[in-house]
């Protein structure tokens, strides 16, 4: 498959989960976090409303942090949600 040197990267890698002692961590790649800031305001304030997310803190715009466990099932809404955020980005 050719890329398109025009044409930003899929959307692969730019968000990583860590699971932490009591929580987790959202990791946002470069382009996310110093590109798209408003949305990962817009993406805590989302996060903040779902079941299970406690105490939900944000340094930068590069990591979010919650205290309890991170579901497979919003992990998938999450990244859904990000990628009706970023669908001009998104690619597969």
């Amino acid at each position: 498959m050719e890329t398109n040197p025009d044409q930003p990267p899929p959307l692969r890698h730019d968000l990583t989960f860590e699971i932490t002692p009591g929580g987790y961590e959202i990791w946002f790649s470069d382009r996310i976090a110093l590109d798209r800031p408003d949305l990962v305001d817009a993406c805590a304030d989302w996060l903040e409303d779902q079941i299970g997310v406690v105490n939900l803190g944000q340094i930068d715009h590069a990591t979010l942090m919650a205290d309890g466990v991170l579901s497979d099932e919003l992990r998938n809404d999450l990244l859904a949600w990000w990628r009706e955020q970023l669908s001009d980005l998104y690619q597969g």
